[in-house]
Formats: C-alpha cells, structure tokens, sequence
C-alpha cells in the first residue's frame, strides 16, 4: 500500500477506537503497584513525542495518567534549574486534575542542608507541597516532611520514612499503611501517638528494637498487620505486664540469635486474640521449633491458625516430626506457604 494511504487508513481507524477504549489501554500500560510517571529533574528523559493529535487529546483528558509521578530531585547541579522544571511540574500536576496524587520523590546527591538547595530544589518542592492537600500515597526521604506535614487528610500510604518517631508530624488521620526504616530509639517509651498513628493499620518496618514490639500496642492500636525484617535483641526495660494487639491478624518476624530468650521476652503476656498467621524469617530445626514452641507458650492469649517457617529449606528439607511439638500452639505448621503439619493430622 502506498505511503499515503497507508498513513490515511491508519488516522481513520484510530479515530474509529472510542476514547473509553483508549483511556483504558493507556491506562493498562501503567503498573498501578509503582508510580508510572517519571520526570527527572536533573536529567530528564525525553517526555513528549510526536504521536497523533487524537492520542494526545486522549492522554489530555485521562487524569489518571498525570496522578502518578516519579520526581528525581537534582540536588547539586553545577548548572542552575532553569524555569522550564519547574513549569514542567505545574503543567503535569495541572493535567491531573483534582485526583489524589501518587507521588515518589527521590534525590540524587547529598541531602540538603540549611545553606544548600534553596534555588536548586525548594521551587519543584514548593510545587508539590502547594498540593498536600491531594496526597494519597507517598515515598519520600523524611527530610521532604520535616516541616511540611500538615492538611495530608488524603494521605493513606506512607513509604519508606526514615523513623518511626517522624510520624508525629503527620496530620494525617487517614493513614492506613507505612513503612518505616528504623525503629531503634527506646524514647518511643515516652512516645505519644497522634491521629496517624492511631488509624494505621499495616506497618513495616526494616529494623526495629525487639523491645519495640511490645509497645506498638499504644501507639498503634488498629494495626492488623505488622512485618520487620531486621530484630535487634535489645529487650532492656522490656514491660513484664500485659499488652494487647486487639487487631492484629498477621505478624512477621526475622531470626533472633542472642540472646535465646528474646522471643520469650517478645510473646510473654502479650495477648494476641485475633492473630492469624504468624510468619518467621528462620529456619525449622529442632531448635527454633522448641524456641518458638516455648516462646508462645507463655502468650497471654494466642489463638494462631499458621505458623510458617520462610528461610532457605524447602518442605523436602523438613523432618514434620521435628515441627509436631509446634502444634500444641499452632493449629497449622508451614514452610514457604505449604502446609507441613496441622492437628488433624496428628490426631489421626
């Protein structure tokens, strides 16, 4: 076919695709887990190609598109940010309409300092923070938050903040779900929850104090699921009288190798009504299971359907005789999600 007509049969059956139809295939395109969008404001991709004024006009008008967004801020440049980022941003953020925003803001560099990034990143910041407002979920370095943390009302999804003890800046009451890097202060003794503490509802946190796991309850007393990935076993002046998770359903915990009784310490007296699935980044030996075994033994109260094992053996590694002492606490025992052991089957 001749270039020509080619090029008309092609813009004549683009125009016959319903703009509903294209929405939606620009909008699959996206992963919804991540932010989608991406302007990197110190070296910025190629943004805008030459595509058809009826694809444009669909992108135009699909403000689901410009609700997500990935900003790498500059930080030292040895040029100056010119004017056109920062209207850039404007226009992106323009282009979303009223949308709750989901936004990702890394940096490149240093971290800025009180004499360093005011003409460099605060005008891209200031853009972002004029729409607070329409934050529903964040990544971002603390520093982003340290003096700009109020009217968040839309913010659900916290990622990635670098202490737990920054949440008390938030005003954000309608936070569900953070993660955290560190958790090692002991002055979360004295910590006192705001608003969004009190309506979070799933944590993760990188590292925490094992401490720490028995003061979560005040701080956080809607949580239903609470993941760290790195336990210090630091248990000094470690409550001995009882806490309650009245919420939790699910928990993950890392190994622990000294000192042995840390996971005692962790679960004695700890009610845990409504725990349902208890997962440890640990092995399924003999004696992690009767470290465990012992450990929920002295629980307040602990009714867990699955306990399962997640470390470097698979189900054919495993002895099930080696886990059955588990079940006198656990109605279930896995490794990897597989169900090794349960009460049934050891009462047949």
């Amino acid at each position: 076919m001749p270039t020509h007509y080619a090029s008309v049969a092609s813009r004549s059956s683009t125009g016959r695709i319903l703009a509903r139809c294209q929405r939606r295939t620009r909008l699959s395109s996206y992963d919804s887990k991540t932010t989608a969008m991406s302007a990197n404001f110190g070296s910025p991709p190629l943004l805008f190609t030459r595509v058809c004024r009826h694809w444009r006009d669909v992108a135009h008008s699909t403000p689901e598109i410009w609700s997500r967004i990935k900003v790498i801020l500059p930080g030292r440049l040895v040029k100056p940010l010119t004017p056109f980022f920062p209207s850039l941003l404007q226009v992106w953020l323009a282009q979303s309409g009223n949308l709750p925003l989901t936004i990702c803001i890394y940096y490149i560099g240093f971290l800025p300092s009180s004499s360093h990034g005011v003409t460099v990143d605060s005008r891209l910041l200031e853009i972002l923070y004029d729409e607070t407002r329409r934050w529903e979920t964040v990544s971002a370095p603390s520093f982003i938050f340290r003096s700009n943390a109020s009217n968040m009302s839309q913010l659900r999804t916290l990622d990635r903040l670098w202490n737990l003890t920054d949440l008390i800046e938030f005003n954000a009451p309608n936070l569900c779900r953070a993660c955290i890097v560190y958790s090692l202060s002991d002055t979360i003794r004295s910590f006192k929850p705001n608003a969004a503490c009190r309506s979070i509802r799933h944590l993760s946190i990188d590292q925490a104090l094992a401490s720490g796991i028995r003061r979560f309850p005040a701080i956080f007393p809607r949580l239903e699921t609470l993941g760290v990935r790195i336990l210090t076993s630091y248990v000094s002046g470690m409550r001995s009288h009882s806490d309650t998770y009245s919420c939790l359903e699910s928990m993950t915990l890392p190994f622990v190798d000294r000192p042995a009784d840390t996971f005692i310490n962790i679960f004695r007296g700890l009610h845990l009504p409504a725990l349902q699935n208890l997962t440890l980044l640990m092995g399924a030996g003999k004696p992690d299971v009767e470290m465990i075994t012992e450990a929920l033994a002295v629980a307040g109260s602990c009714h867990i359907r699955v306990l399962d094992f997640r470390w470097h053996e698979s189900r054919s590694d495993i002895d099930p005789h080696t886990l059955e002492p588990l079940l006198s606490v656990v109605q279930e025992v896995a490794v990897h999600g597989e169900v090794v052991v349960c009460r049934e089957q050891a009462g047949t």
